[in-house]
């Protein structure tokens, strides 16, 4: 069901740059269901509003003087996202660990539906958690689901859920396309050759690896360095969002790290299982010019080691 994207947007505002940015917790009981579903929790985080509260406390106080900027929000049928960067200073304990009192930036992005009562009833987010430090990352990454869990496996697009007929324009469809032939076909089967047709010669990586090359030999770099380590790797998209220029998706990776060193860890025949999501900016002739994507590479260090 269609619900105004004007009013998932400003739902998407309100929980990074309100609940977040400012620490405002009524928001929580204003804006999510009683029964909201988050997908994704930090370790030991329970469900209902009250340890969503906890989790908006416990990292508010790790980092003092946390900031939150959202670089954007779009939203088509029940779905929004939000792509949102954090910084402070880690002054504070935090899931155990001692703080570092260093900086951090930590880049994340969210997925939420939204009911037809207006708050949000399902919650989809991944963090750069390897941000915190590797303690943490590893804690956080050992936690939660492991590899096997996803219920269905797929072809890489099979069950992903798109926006309802009627919701794009024409341009939104046209970007929808393209987006999903990014990852249905260039990341999820390896097609590399397609990278010279989808990206423009400038595109932005925001969201690079430690150095990583600029432009498009950057994120083919990143596409071969995947295929390398894990020559089995799989991928399946979930859902797409698409608003104006923006197109944004969720998708599950896994596979067996038997191939070249990963994250700097040798092979060791071990099984792993992440998820992502990315929103990318793609112009009128069809060229990404910027993209954001963040992984569970916590996650994937945690099944790898």
């Amino acid at each position: 069901m269609a619900i105004d994207r004007a009013k998932i947007r400003a739902l998407l505002v309100q929980q990074i740059e309100g609940l977040w940015g400012l620490g405002e917790l009524d928001l929580v009981a204003r804006n999510y269901a009683p029964d909201v579903v988050d997908h994704m929790p930090v370790p030991g985080q329970a469900g209902g509003l009250e340890p969503m509260r906890e989790v908006v406390r416990m990292f508010r106080a790790a980092i003092p003087d946390l900031t939150m900027r959202l670089h954007a929000a779009l939203a088509a049928g029940d779905l929004g996202v939000d792509v949102w960067t954090l910084e402070g200073t880690f002054t504070g304990p935090l899931f155990g660990q001692a703080p570092t009192g260093q900086r951090l930036r930590m880049s994340g992005i969210d997925m939420v539906r939204v009911g037809s009562d207006g708050r949000i009833r399902e919650l989809w987010h991944v963090e750069e958690m390897a941000a915190l430090g590797p303690s943490i990352a590893l804690q956080a990454g050992a936690g939660g689901r492991q590899p096997g869990e996803v219920a269905a496996w797929c072809p890489p697009g099979a069950l992903a859920e798109v926006p309802p007929p009627g919701a794009l324009g024409p341009g939104e469809a046209m970007r929808l396309a393209i987006a999903r032939q990014h990852i249905e076909e260039m990341w999820a089967l390896g097609r590399a050759e397609l990278a010279e047709t989808l990206y423009a010669d400038d595109v932005i990586d925001h969201n690079p690896a430690p150095g990583q090359r600029v432009g498009l030999p950057g994120i083919l770099d990143a596409l071969h360095l995947m295929r390398d380590a894990a020559p089995d790797l799989q991928l399946s998209a979930r859902a797409y969002v698409a608003e104006g220029d923006l197109v944004a998706d969720r998708w599950v990776m896994r596979g067996t790290h038997t191939g070249a060193p990963l994250m700097g860890v040798q092979a060791q025949g071990r099984r792993f299982e992440i998820a992502g999501m990315d929103v990318v900016r793609i112009r009128e002739d069809g060229r990404i010019t910027d993209i954001w994507h963040v992984e569970e590479f916590h996650r994937l260090l945690a099944h790898i080691r």
